[in-house]
């Protein structure tokens, strides 16, 4: 397992290379701009918070683009023929993953760590928590859900686009629907999540969720690899 995922991580080390200059440049930039530009409406914060999204969905993109990769050259075949068990198998595709949003909430760490430089409000326990409840843990267990449409499908962009308009038309227009029905007055969707927040309910039920899908869809890519013809 250990030359599965080194092997993996070595040959998509681009993607944490352009993560990784997508966050140096895009720091520097708000650090810059929060110096030297009159901030009252927090532009900078919400520049910083998107910025942070991007690096994160840039550094997981590689899970899905690598499986497909791995099944269109046969090297999942020949993996599983050489004497790698089922098991084994998911539970690298797993490690991958938990590995890359670890690293994902490093950087981000580290991002707003050198952004507290200039402004202290820049890295708080909200702060991290926001970032880690609401984009990369999500992230990663969303990326996790793709995986057996890859192998169905034989592509991860058809298999993204399947999951995203689930996660579009079954989540997100009903959560959007409810908001503008019961939420207060002059209350913008943002605000309300910060509220939600920091109530410290809603984080417990998000990471319950991520790690309901993580458990749920481990025995489905497991079924589905038994299942055979991976490739």
């Amino acid at each position: 397992m250990k030359g599965i995922l080194y092997g993996n991580f070595l040959l998509n080390k681009k993607w944490f290379i352009a993560a990784g200059i997508t966050a140096v440049l895009g720091t520097a930039f708000c650090a810059f701009f929060k110096s030297f530009v009159p901030d009252d409406g927090g532009v900078v914060s919400m520049l910083f918070t998107v910025l942070q999204m991007v690096v994160a969905t840039v550094m997981v993109e590689w899970l899905g683009r690598n499986l497909e990769a791995n099944i269109k050259c046969r090297f999942t075949d020949i993996t599983l023929a050489g004497g790698i068990s089922r098991n084994t198998f998911v539970m690298s595709e797993l490690l991958k993953n938990l590995i890359t949003i670890g690293i994902s909430a490093a950087v981000c760490v580290i991002m707003q760590l050198v952004m507290s430089v200039i402004d202290k409000s820049f890295f708080t326990l909200d702060t991290v928590k926001m970032i880690l409840v609401l984009v990369i843990i999500p992230c990663g267990a969303i990326e996790w859900c793709v995986n057996p449409l890859i192998i169905n499908f034989k592509s991860s962009e058809k298999a993204g686009l399947t999951v995203g308009l689930v996660l579009g038309f079954g989540i997100v227009m009903p959560v959007m629907t409810m908001f503008n029905i019961f939420s207060e007055e002059n209350e913008t969707f943002v605000n309300c999540v910060i509220r939600l927040l920091a109530g410290g309910w809603l984080p417990l039920i998000i990471i319950g969720i991520s790690a309901a899908l993580y458990v749920i869809f481990y025995f489905v890519l497991l079924a589905r690899v038994k299942r055979g013809d991976v490739c």
